[in-house]
């Protein structure tokens, strides 16, 4: 994604109140590490942005579930299966996004309301949507660069690359959905289409800010489908 209203600049760059209307849109730079929590200034509240109905903020907790995985190959590599079916094709408007924190390796049971302000979590799933805990999605820190790249091991410093936050409204609170009407986070693009037309995970690895500031994780998402069953990811990350 290439986009530059994605893109915060470090240097200004501090805590955001979910859906925060106004924010400046600035140009793509790679960031030093992020400071500690206890070093960010925290902003003056700012105008709710209202999202359309289809993609609310649900109050209620996901029921998909969260299995972790031991790396059959090296132990400081964690997979991990995650059901963000959210009901299906049919009924993902009324279900809400899966929750996973990866430090502490397990999913957060909370709400698409509660995680607005919580800083709890790192990164969530609902059907082909993924969102970050930054920007209009929550007060995190979460910022994502991208590396080309077909294993984790391949990714062995932390690369120069821009880092985004989520963002999908504008200055004036109006609604940037992605091409199928989605949240336009900074992952919005994280597949490519197979030969059947089916969402397939890019050769790419993420490399995600920490929210207690200490360092990076490198990510890699590997499947999107069990079956023929959408929104069944499967994930492996290890600290960077």
């Amino acid at each position: 994604m290439s986009n530059n209203r994605f893109a915060f600049a470090l240097t200004l760059m501090f805590p955001l109140t979910l859906l925060g209307c106004g924010d400046p849109v600035m140009e793509e730079i790679t960031p030093p590490p992020p400071p500690p929590p206890e070093e960010m200034k925290p902003m003056e509240p700012m105008p709710r942005c209202e999202l359309p109905y289809d993609v609310r903020a649900i109050d209620k907790v996901s029921t998909g579930a969260f299995n972790l995985l031991s790396s059959p190959t090296d132990p400081l590599i964690h997979t991990a299966e995650i059901d963000a079916t959210a009901g299906g094709s049919s009924k993902f408007s009324e279900n809400p996004f899966i929750y996973v924190d990866l430090v502490g390796r397990k999913k957060v049971d909370i709400t698409d309301v509660q995680a607005q302000k919580s800083k709890d979590w790192d990164i969530a799933f609902k059907r082909w949507q993924i969102k970050v805990n930054s920007g209009d999605s929550g007060p995190g820190y979460v910022l994502v660069g991208r590396v080309e790249a077909m294993t984790l091991d391949e990714v062995k410093s932390v690369p120069v690359v821009p880092y985004y936050a989520d963002s999908y409204f504008d200055a004036k609170c109006k609604f940037l959905p992605d091409l199928i009407g989605g949240l336009s986070t900074a992952l919005s693009d994280w597949y490519d289409y197979d030969g059947m037309g089916r969402p397939d995970p890019k050769k790419e690895v993420l490399i995600l800010t920490r929210r207690d500031g200490m360092g990076r994780i490198k990510l890699r998402i590997t499947a999107y489908y069990k079956g023929m069953a959408g929104g069944n990811y499967t994930i492996e990350w290890s600290d960077l």
